[in-house]
């Protein structure tokens, strides 16, 4: 097989620049939706934590009393 008979012709071209821009989106979103679920996760933490310290402090101020 020459290279001529490898060669790529325009429509192979675009057929695989729409494959790499589709997948470069689904890439985006993927990667958008992970950092929403961390920040959830964060925020829920961040709650517990609040949570937590705020019944240490009643328990403190329950003793000190």
């Amino acid at each position: 097989m020459t290279n001529a008979q490898r060669a790529l012709t325009q429509s192979d071209l675009d057929a695989i620049e729409r494959i790499i821009y589709k997948n470069a989106d689904d890439i985006a979103v993927s990667i958008a939706r992970s950092f929403e679920r961390m920040e959830e996760r964060i925020d829920a933490s961040e709650s517990r934590l609040y949570a937590r310290l705020a019944d240490l402090e009643d328990l403190l101020a329950h003793k000190a009393q």
